[in-house]
């Protein structure tokens, strides 16, 4: 089942950063689209909840350097 999640992440400055998040979620091997926006700091991820849940995807967040703010399930 595919879902829309947006994650408000602190401590993002460039594109850099952007590509750490979507590298680290690439690397769960599940189907996903990311949109990461550096400017407000939120990080769009579709992806499917058979495959992976909010909190794995936090967690990768997490992994990649950064502190996830709020989750809002879309």
């Amino acid at each position: 089942m595919n879902k829309s999640a947006n994650f408000k992440v602190n401590g993002m400055h460039c594109g850099g950063c952007a590509n750490k998040i979507k590298k680290q979620i690439n690397e769960l091997n599940i189907e996903n689209a990311v949109e990461v926006n550096v400017e407000t700091g939120n990080v769009n991820i579709k992806f499917n909840s058979n495959q992976a849940t909010l909190a794995v995807l936090k967690e990768s967040i997490a992994k990649a350097g950064f502190q996830v703010e709020t989750v809002e399930l879309e």
